[in-house]
């Protein structure tokens, strides 16, 4: 945290203007998102990111439902639907599960999901981390968000007005100032270790190898996860081969096609040849939480606030719900109202930890030996039961976070998306929520809800609406989906306007 070295120091500081409203510490899918919330409220937003376009590792991210429920309120379904036409093999992958009814896995048990998400959205959608980025980036670019890449932060201070961030590239090292800094820079954070936030958490029990190239004779392995008696196999649709043992010392070397070569013989018996590598890369099961999620005006999201085996592509998936939870509300504070900031860490912290827990469960699932064979044979049978199933179900694929915890249950749900009857025709609700804007539904018939937020009426989109099977007379939703109030009572008065306050700000005067 930054000392101020005494009353004039501070003074002058506390006079500096910030360069930006926010600056993110990685371009990544998480950093790029944020970026777009932000610019939806007009924030002043500069992205760093330290490689090149195109140059992170290769990669397939598995964007589980819930996640893509969200792009569609942001319009961006159907830039994911597209891009995942043109991510290749993946009709094989699909076929080896044609003869299924599971959406995914659950420590590479393939039975997860049978009908648990009923959206007329995809259940589940597979595209490169190269094309999700490039959509992001258009998005973000296109909207004002300034991405600098080769740039990456090495030093920040905070002070009363903003932070002072250190930023070096080709041309030098120079500072900038943002009135906030969130690190989305992955598990070996830098702005999570300069701001001095814990990373506690438990230490590897597994090492794995991935890497993508040529492989001759790869038919000899089947595509999908294969369980050894050393360890696993993975053949993935985009041509990535992983493996994952259990007891090894980890290298502190740089990872090798070699060393994959190896482990690839040791678990299988097969010795695969690789030419025109792409890339290799080696992971461990480390699983950590950051022990906070911000401090002062420094935050986190994505991996660099958690780690944790990259089991049922939960990982992308957390980061990107992590960006559309803080966008609003870091927008809100860059505008004056920084109160819901603290509900940022309150509301994101526990579903990481409960990711971090079924992560750990499946490592442990998965280990090799007799002992968890039978364990692996009752978890499949308990997975046959439709309660069991859904519960595993809707926690690998999210679509069970609520933020609630006051006295009606049905503040903290994702509102569902329904097809509404306005003055103006049919419209779904989740294009009422492209603007990133609380919306106020009231379905009461009267509009008196409607009456009731005209003095919010440039921070919240209010419509009166007809719907079925709705979860109470007025609803007023947040930018993220979630249910942040319901009234029963068709004249709402008091209680709404309480509600608008808390989460919009004060009535316009």
């Amino acid at each position: 945290m930054y000392e101020f070295p005494d009353k004039v120091g501070r003074l002058v500081l506390d006079m500096q203007s910030n360069d930006y409203d926010v600056l993110i510490s990685g371009g990544g899918p998480v950093g790029l998102m944020l970026a777009c919330e932000l610019r939806l409220h007009g924030v002043s937003t500069l992205v760093v990111e330290r490689l090149a376009p195109g140059a992170n590792e290769p990669r397939t991210l598995t964007i589980h439902a819930r996640t893509l429920e969200i792009m569609d309120r942001r319009n961006l379904l159907a830039d994911f639907m597209a891009a995942e036409k043109a991510t290749a093999n993946l009709d094989e992958y699909r076929r080896r599960l044609a003869n299924t009814s599971a959406r995914g896995h659950f420590a590479g048990l393939f039975v997860l999901g049978r009908g648990t998400v009923t959206t007329e959205q995809p259940q589940e959608l597979a595209l490169s981390r190269e094309a999700t980025e490039a959509i992001l980036t258009r998005r973000a670019t296109g909207t004002g968000a300034v991405v600098r890449h080769g740039a990456e932060v090495v030093g920040l201070a905070q002070d009363a007005g903003g932070v002072a961030v250190t930023v070096h590239d080709a041309q030098g090292t120079s500072v900038i100032r943002a009135g906030y800094v969130v690190g989305c820079d992955g598990g070996r954070s830098t702005v999570r270790k300069l701001a001095g936030i814990d990373f506690p958490g438990t230490e590897p029990q597994t090492v794995s190898w991935m890497g993508l190239g040529t492989v001759t004779d790869q038919d000899r392995l089947p595509m999908g996860w294969q369980r050894h008696e050393r360890g696993w196999f993975m053949r993935m649709p985009d041509g990535r081969i992983s493996t994952t043992e259990w007891d090894r010392p980890v290298p502190e070397t740089p990872p090798t096609i070699e060393e994959l070569t190896e482990a690839v013989h040791r678990i299988t018996g097969e010795r695969l040849q690789f030419t025109d590598v792409r890339f290799v890369s080696r992971f461990t099961d480390s699983t950590r939480l950051a022990a906070q999620y911000r401090t002062g005006r420094v935050l986190l999201a994505g991996d660099a606030a958690h780690v944790h085996f990259p089991a049922g592509g939960q990982g992308a998936n957390l980061g990107l719900q992590d960006a559309v939870n803080l966008g609003w509300k870091l927008a809100a504070a860059c505008q004056g109202r920084p109160g819901l900031l603290d509900t940022y860490d309150t509301e994101r912290r526990p579903v990481a930890a409960r990711v971090l827990h079924n992560t750990r469960a499946q490592v442990a699932l998965m280990r090799p030996g007799a002992q968890v064979d039978a364990l692996r044979e009752l978890v499949a049978e308990l997975l046959g039961f439709d309660d069991v199933n859904n519960r595993l179900t809707d926690a690998v694929y999210g679509t069970d976070v609520h933020y609630g915890g006051g006295d009606d249950p049905r503040v903290g749900i994702f509102v569902a998306d329904r097809r509404l009857k306005t003055e103006a025709g049919t419209v779904r609700l989740a294009e009422l929520l492209r603007e990133g804007r609380p919306l106020l539904l009231d379905l009461t018939g009267t509009s008196a809800a409607v009456r009731t937020a005209e003095p919010w009426s440039d921070r919240v989109r209010a419509v009166a609406a007809r719907a079925d099977g709705a979860e109470a007379a007025v609803l007023l939703i947040r930018p993220d989906g979630h249910l942040a109030w319901a009234g029963d009572e068709p004249f709402p008065g008091a209680d709404l306007r309480t509600a608008l306050t808390d989460w919009a700000g004060p009535a316009r005067t």
